[in-house]
């Protein structure tokens, strides 16, 4: 069970380092260049609210992924690997006197349960998989920040206005 939770530390670590590099690859620089016409003030305020969305949609893909991990039990499935590795090692002459043919017979049983039941395992993470992947295209193209782009224009029209009127 140990070497278990620690793949699945590492799976979930390696998919937490891959979603921040993703969603940080958008820099301070970034929004000065976008934006070559907003005042300091402006594109400070862009940037911060750019940070705030990005923690927000890494936070939900985090849950996301452990939702996801949790319904297909992914730990469960990396203790049953290592538990048939472990089943592997063992001498089974040693521990029962059966007969070859039987063991083969019992081996070969469980070796074709597992495979299904890993396959059937693979299976729903691929079509995970296929999710996150057409989520992360839409988050990647810009899709869905319509609402964004919404408030953007608002708060420039609203700053306009401030700036008019603070100079009457």
């Amino acid at each position: 069970m140990a070497t278990a939770a620690g793949r699945y530390s590492n799976l979930d670590r390696s998919f937490k380092l891959a979603a921040r590099s993703l969603l940080t690859a958008f820099s301070r620089k970034h929004v000065n260049e976008a934006f070559p016409s907003f005042t300091d003030a402006e594109k400070e305020r862009l940037y911060q609210m750019f940070i705030y969305v990005i923690k927000s949609l890494h936070g939900n893909i985090e849950e996301e992924f452990q939702k996801f991990c949790d319904e297909i039990e992914v730990a469960t499935a990396l203790d049953k690997v290592d538990q048939f590795v472990e089943e592997q090692n063992l001498d089974l002459l040693s521990a029962d006197k059966t007969s070859i043919e039987d063991i083969k017979e019992r081996i070969s049983k469980q070796k074709r349960d597992e495979i299904e039941h890993l396959k059937g395992l693979l299976e729903k993470t691929e079509e995970r998989n296929k999710i996150m992947k057409a989520r992360v295209e839409h988050l990647k193209e810009g899709v869905g920040f319509d609402d964004t782009r919404d408030a953007l224009k608002k708060l420039k029209q609203w700053n306009s206005a401030c700036q008019s009127y603070n100079e009457h």
